[in-house]
């Protein structure tokens, strides 16, 4: 996969916006399925059990760097797991995806993420 600039992707995306070129086809599932590590796991269950506005508010809580944890939504994004936009943001777009094994292809459901005020299904109630 080569590397583009801002400025080239900014261009590819208006140019799909505008119907002059189709969208490119979506990540190939090997490469999220290794990108779903236990770690990864764990972060995608704090973004979505916990509403975080920053980057370094996420990393404070996972108690990992700052970069790892942005480095870790970039790729989410490409999945269309986290919001994406002018920067990265810490927030679940879809708690689904789509793999087609035998096409090697990911797809996220249109199925949004859930709030952050859902409590995991497997977390114990809160007594009052």
């Amino acid at each position: 996969m080569a590397v583009k600039s801002v400025v080239e992707l900014r261009e590819e995306m208006l140019a799909v916006a505008r119907g002059e070129r189709k969208a490119p086809p979506a990540p190939p599932a090997p490469t999220l399925l290794s990108a779903l590590t236990p770690d990864a796991l764990k972060m995608l269950n704090v973004i979505a059990t916990t509403p975080f506005t920053t980057v370094s508010g996420l990393a404070h809580r996972l108690g990992l760097a700052q970069s790892n944890v942005s480095r870790s939504l970039q790729r989410f994004a490409a999945f269309g797991l986290v919001r994406e936009g002018r920067e990265v943001r810490p927030e679940l777009l879809t708690t689904e995806i789509t793999m087609d094994l035998l096409k090697g292809t990911v797809q996220p459901s249109k199925k949004r993420g859930p709030p952050a005020t859902h409590r995991r299904l497997n977390a114990p109630a809160r007594k009052a």
